[in-house]
């Protein structure tokens, strides 16, 4: 069903995100939102401009965590019985990250938008498939080939699905730039979504053909996952005929093993464990990994923020890849779930040489209670992350968990509370790691309920309350 985010003129907000004028963008952002606007998809539509002028990349991860985490406020409106049709609750995430994203949208409107000839599978050698050209183009960091196989593919009228499987396997042997290539593969395809693909797909197949090519450096330990994966004993392919349920339990042991001293060839023996010899599922282990980088970012101070940020790359790759494997079961992606664990273990390994700072001082807030019911405690969250009063927010998040109401709700305050972040600043890390969090958090197994999972809730926490702040959504 068309909606009205997707469908109303948005001139005004893109001439006033161009301008760099974050005054007119809220006042302009205001109007659409209470006329029935989604922020989420007024974010997704100012990303396809953005997309032609953002060679960083971080950009485009910034709208999308916060075109993400507008969608946590659908849940939200419900527990506050607010309007459904108000969505002026999404100003902040909306005015921040388009007032970040405003080089980037300019910069887009002002490109002269060119694609390359698409290359249709029919045009492909004898023998090759879209896949064994993506590797080639790939390792050979041929971004114009890449480009063209994935507008070969979007030209056929392939399934956006086959798309994401293309563009991940294409990488699942590859590790670079912190595994950045991997995020902007997920999280920009992600933010597709906000617009219902169609025929906005090109601009970002246009966007993210240059980061997915081997072209920088990488660590001396991914030679080794190759070599693991290389060898037939360790082939995953059984895993595409398996039968019986998943066991997610034999996931756990990686969460201690990926943050030990283990050697790399170890990590590899115990994804391949859980995930071949005993049962374990993609997305089982995914998730373990995924907590094991929350574990990482838990011996790194808030002192630092810029070390906190580095260490949150570990969570922000394995939230990544997780999500890969809620949107897919492709074997020949398997790969990532040893990029990840070898990731973690290298980091941790790094970060383990470093001292750990102490916590700023944050405000203490007067609020000490918070009540029963869903809306007062997530008012009193939303006052003590305002106030950097981490041990209350905890605190209070914990009794809304034990009180069963909904995750949701929970992580679109924490996810606005966020949007008090610089984007500009942080890059928009922030929002990032609240949003890999949040998704991991709530995207939890259901056959590993009892196992604690706050420390995504921690980490959240710890990133929307010691943010840099700026004071753009002050007054929303």
């Amino acid at each position: 069903m068309p909606s009205v985010g997707l469908n109303t003129d948005i001139s005004s907000l893109l001439d006033a995100t161009i301008a760099g004028n974050s005054e007119q963008i809220t006042t302009v952002a205001r109007e659409l939102t209470q006329r029935g606007a989604d922020p989420s998809e007024l974010i997704g539509r100012a990303g396809m401009i953005a997309a032609h002028g953002d060679s960083d990349g971080h950009t485009i991860l910034t709208l999308d965590a916060a075109s993400m985490m507008c969608r946590w406020l659908i849940v939200l409106r419900d527990t506050f019985a607010g309007d459904t049709l108000d969505h002026t609750r999404g100003l902040p995430l909306l005015v921040q990250a388009l007032t970040a994203a405003a080089p980037a949208v300019r910069a887009g409107k002002e490109a002269q938008e060119s694609y390359p000839a698409p290359l249709f599978p029919s045009g492909l050698g004898e023998g090759q498939t879209v896949n064994s050209a993506m590797h080639d183009a790939v390792f050979a960091n041929d971004a114009a080939m890449v480009e063209r196989l994935l507008l070969g593919l979007y030209g056929t009228g392939a399934d956006y699905r086959t798309m994401q499987i293309r563009a991940y396997d294409s990488i699942s042997t590859t590790f670079q730039n912190a595994g950045h290539p991997l995020m902007f593969a997920v999280r920009g395809m992600q933010l597709l979504d906000a617009v219902e693909w169609g025929d906005r797909a090109p601009n970002i197949i246009h966007w993210l053909a240059p980061h997915l090519p081997l072209h920088t450096e990488e660590p001396a330990w991914v030679n080794t996952v190759r070599a693991y994966l290389s060898d037939p004993i360790h082939s995953p392919a059984s895993y595409r005929t398996r039968l019986a349920a998943p066991k997610e339990e034999h996931a756990l042991p990686l969460r201690r093993l990926v943050l030990s001293d283990a050697d790399t060839p170890q990590i590899c023996q115990g994804v391949y464990d859980a995930l071949i010899s005993n049962g374990a599922s993609s997305a089982g282990v995914g998730s373990v990994i995924a907590l094991s980088a929350t574990d990482l970012m838990q011996s790194v101070g808030d002192g630092d923020r810029d070390a906190f940020v580095h260490a949150a790359h570990g969570l922000l790759f394995s939230a990544a890849v997780r999500l890969v494997f809620a949107q897919i079961q492709e074997v020949e992606a398997l790969p990532l779930l040893f990029m990840a664990a070898s990731y973690l273990n290298a980091l941790h390994k790094e970060l383990g040489e470093q001292t750990v700072t102490e916590r700023p001082a944050g405000t203490r807030s007067p609020i000490l209670g918070g009540g029963l019911i869903a809306p007062a405690l997530l008012d009193t969250l939303s006052e003590q992350l305002e106030a950097q009063d981490l041990t209350g927010a905890l605190s209070t998040a914990r009794r809304y968990v034990q009180l069963g109401h909904d995750a949701h709700s929970l992580f679109a305050i924490i996810g606005l509370a966020s949007a008090t972040a610089d984007a500009a600043a942080d890059q928009g890390h922030t929002m990032q790691i609240v949003q890999a969090a949040g998704e991991a958090y709530m995207g939890w197994p259901v056959a590993l309920a009892d196992i604690s999972i706050e420390g995504f809730l921690q980490v959240a926490l710890r990133a929307a309350a010691f943010a840099q702040r700026n004071t753009l959504v002050d007054d929303l």
